[in-house]
């Protein structure tokens, strides 16, 4: 996955490097619970980000998306 950083701008973006590092890591940790098979982890990892940013880039909705699926399943 790429970073947030080089991905469109979220709703609402830290100034600061440090907040933006914290924040892409937050999204690569889900990335990995997804790919780990922790989809409950992904989703709570990915609501932190969205309710950060005001929204997620397009990749990590997918995973979301997917992962929630997971979940309810």
């Amino acid at each position: 996955m790429l970073p947030v950083t080089s991905l469109r701008p979220p709703t609402i973006w830290p100034v600061d490097q440090d907040h933006r590092d914290a924040i892409d890591t937050l999204l690569v940790m889900a990335a990995a619970e997804d790919r780990w098979g922790e989809p409950r982890r992904a989703v709570d990892l990915l609501e932190s980000a969205e309710r950060i940013l005001g929204g997620l880039p397009r990749p990590y909705e997918r995973i979301r998306r997917r992962c929630s699926d997971a979940v309810v399943s």
